[in-house]
């Protein structure tokens, strides 16, 4: 009699795999983030069949982190375990995230948009008080930069950073340049153009405070409770100085050459001497 009882074939199922990205070692959190949202796109549950799409994608010198438990059948948890030995190398102790974010970190030739990422991706998935992350990514932009950005309250930081482009890229212009720009803006953006005129009062004041510097300082007036009801004089003499000049008779002081002195004398009257 023949046996009529049905067979039963196994059929080993091949597990699923995918090619992610390049492993990014600078930010291996957002990467793992990556990776898994394309595991799940991909209906790919399978430990073994996830750790070895993230091997796939490590670069050589990062094979060290792969070991031969995590290779063997057994494991049931492969990808969890090389994904805790990959972040351990990139976790950073909350001091040595401030060390990066307050020396290590700077503008120099980036742009503020790329620094700002930068201070972010050192942040990580840590905690960080919002207003002082703010005022230290503020601290690293140049002065004049920060005169504008600390005007615009309640704007995201992301929109600052985009403003300070703006500002870093229109301060390597001459003034004429910014007043031209001003006239062609006015009309398209009004932002734009609020930001210009400030930039270009910026400019003036440094002007004026620079040629200020420039010229000879009159000297302090000293007792000027006494000398407060005196009125400068509207018209200079100038073979009289200064004090002379202002207070006339009533000056207590007297700088050479002065000859304030003797036009006194020859008109009869009391010359101011020199205390």
């Amino acid at each position: 009699m023949s046996d009529l009882s049905p067979k039963v074939i196994r059929i080993r199922s091949t597990p699923k795999t995918i090619q992610l990205v390049p492993y990014w070692p600078d930010n291996a959190e957002t990467w793992f983030l990556l990776a898994e949202a394309d595991f799940c796109e991909h209906g790919i549950t399978d430990q073994r069949s996830q750790l070895l799409a993230v091997i796939h994608a490590l670069p050589r010198e990062f094979s060290k982190y792969v070991t031969s438990q995590m290779l063997s059948p057994e494991v049931s948890n492969s990808y969890e375990l090389l994904k805790a030995s990959l972040l351990r190398r990139n976790a950073l102790t909350d001091r040595q995230r401030l060390d990066e974010l307050f020396r290590n970190i700077e503008l120099g030739d980036q742009s503020a948009v790329s620094m700002l990422t930068r201070m972010k991706q050192v942040v990580g998935q840590c905690q960080f008080d919002e207003g002082l992350f703010r005022e230290l990514f503020l601290t690293k932009l140049p002065q004049s930069v920060q005169t504008v950005l600390v005007t615009l309250e309640g704007t995201v930081i992301e929109n600052l950073a985009i403003t300070a482009d703006k500002i870093l890229e229109i301060t390597k212009r001459s003034v004429p340049e910014i007043c031209s720009m001003t006239k062609q803006t006015s009309s398209e953006d009004p932002a734009m153009t609020e930001l210009c005129n400030s930039l270009q009062q910026m400019f003036r004041s440094n002007t004026h405070s620079k040629s200020s510097n420039r010229r000879p300082k009159s000297p302090q007036r000293r007792n000027s409770r006494g000398r407060s009801k005196s009125k400068p004089r509207s018209l200079k003499n100038p073979d009289w100085c200064w004090y002379h000049n202002t207070y006339g008779q009533e000056a207590k002081c007297c700088r050479k050459p002065c000859n304030f002195g003797n036009v006194s004398k020859s008109a009869g009257n009391y010359p101011a001497g020199t205390r």
